[in-house]
């Protein structure tokens, strides 16, 4: 009895190795001139950089109220940003 279930392990355990194997080993690259249906549409699309939207002017400017420095001025053609305390002030890209 316990030989059997040793013979049953043993083949469960191969099965187990060989499904495996064969399952990784069949997703290797193929090649895109190949001509076969299973071949991906996307083969031969390539990743492009990724451009980010354009940056809208804030029309601000840097002010102080009570101490504290903020991007409240209404300034035409300039762009205001506050990054620890520090108010930076650059003019808009047209």
């Amino acid at each position: 009895m316990a030989n059997r279930f040793k013979l049953v392990l043993g083949i469960a355990a191969a099965i187990i190795v060989l499904a495996l194997v064969g399952g990784t080993a069949g997703h290797q690259g193929m090649s895109t001139s190949a001509k076969s249906p299973y071949v991906s549409a996307l083969a031969n699309a390539s990743v492009a950089t990724a451009d980010a939207a354009p940056h809208r002017c804030t029309n601000r400017s840097c002010g102080n109220l009570q101490g504290i420095v903020t991007c409240t001025e209404e300034a035409a053609g300039t762009n205001c940003a506050v990054s620890q305390g520090v108010c930076t002030l650059t003019p808009c890209r047209h």
